[in-house]
């Protein structure tokens, strides 16, 4: 904790000498989360609830940061939490069964795919602002990740349940902190490694212009000697109990070891382009892309009393989005529900600045 309040003081002192309205300090905090196959609050809960709907994906993204520009260059220190869950339906269906106590089905084929993408980490970052042109500007980011916990590997196979037993193939393969498949005694991870955030923003004329920004466009966080489990599991690792629930407690042939491995982050992506209707209004049309998922948004901007006021909807999530900046502030939330537990898409963001 001392290096790091040591490293947070050294980047603030760079920029100490100059009480300049060029000089800003801020901080920000983002929360973005989205759940396909059942409400978020379910998928925390080891999916305790109604049976999950048709599904792929779910992730979150949480990151809170402090920082200072002046002139053309950025620095800040930020925290993050990250997963993004990639799955098919077959294994939400077991997964659901499984953590419900609820027997399989008789006679029924299933595919297992299971891919897990964790991340918590802090990190510092260098920003530089490029004036390419009165109309077009460039902003380039560098992130240093420290990571202090991780899960990334695979999960897949095949199980089919007969009239009186089952046959499965599966096969594991992931590195992780804490081993939440197996109960492997939790270590500490030592990872490194840095991602490359971009933003570009083009005034095309007096009326309209395009924002562009892309977060982990590239990233690669490198661990050493990272703990892992390589498993294969067979009929002779799983079975039921006699009022047919599977007993989820194999027996694994594998090897649990340690290696060094590279972890890379989901890509994050927006485009936004905004329509000036007039001094105070403004429609805005928004494509925004996790990974490879993309949601489609609407929007419409009112400047009021020296702040602005945005109200936008999701196409694909059904979720409300209402926003408000002022000279010193900003604050957002999204959702499809009102009531938070039954919400599959959950966003806030607040942040504050300061000029000096």
């Amino acid at each position: 904790m001392r290096a790091v309040i040591a490293i947070i003081f050294s980047i603030f002192s760079i920029t100490s000498f100059a009480t300049t309205p060029e000089t800003e300090y801020y901080s920000h905090l983002e929360s973005s989360s989205y759940s396909q196959a059942a409400p978020i609050e379910q998928m925390i809960h080891d999916l305790d609830g109604a049976p999950l709907k048709s599904g792929k994906f779910a992730f979150t993204h949480n990151q809170f940061e402090i920082g200072v520009r002046k002139n053309d260059f950025e620095f800040s220190y930020f925290y993050r939490y990250d997963y993004y869950l990639k799955f098919n339906k077959d294994t939400g269906q077991l997964a659901y069964l499984q953590r419900n106590d609820l027997p399989l089905p008789q006679n029924t084929h299933y595919n297992v795919y299971l891919r897990p993408n964790h991340l918590r980490a802090w990190g510092l970052s260098a920003a530089y602002f490029y004036d390419i042109s009165p109309q077009l500007s460039l902003k380039t980011r560098l992130n240093y990740l420290r990571a202090t916990h991780t899960t990334d590997g695979y999960l897949k196979g095949q199980l089919n349940t007969l009239n009186d037993g089952y046959q499965a193939q599966l096969y594991l393969n992931y590195g992780y902190s804490r081993d939440t498949l197996l109960d492997r005694p939790e270590e500490d991870s030592d990872g490194h490694g840095t991602s490359l955030d971009v933003d570009l923003h083009w005034q095309v004329n007096k009326q309209f212009n395009i924002d562009f920004s892309g977060r982990d466009v590239l990233s690669f966080i490198q661990y050493r000697d990272l703990t892992y489990t390589t498993a294969t599991a067979n009929t002779d690792n799983i079975s039921f109990d006699q009022n047919g629930t599977i007993d989820a407690k194999p027996t694994v042939s594998g090897v649990e070891r340690y290696r060094d491995q590279t972890q890379r982050l989901a890509s994050r992506y927006s485009l936004l382009g905004r329509y000036q209707l007039d001094s105070k209004h403004a429609l805005t049309s928004e494509l925004f892309a996790y990974d490879r998922h993309v949601f489609p948004r609407l929007g419409y901007q009112r400047q009021w009393r020296e702040k602005q006021w945005q109200l936008s909807y999701d196409l694909r999530s059904n979720a409300w989005g209402v926003a408000i900046s002022g000279q010193y502030f900003t604050l957002g939330l999204r959702t499809d529900a009102t009531d938070w537990e039954e919400a599959k898409t959950l966003e806030f963001n607040v942040g504050v600045n300061r000029r000096f």
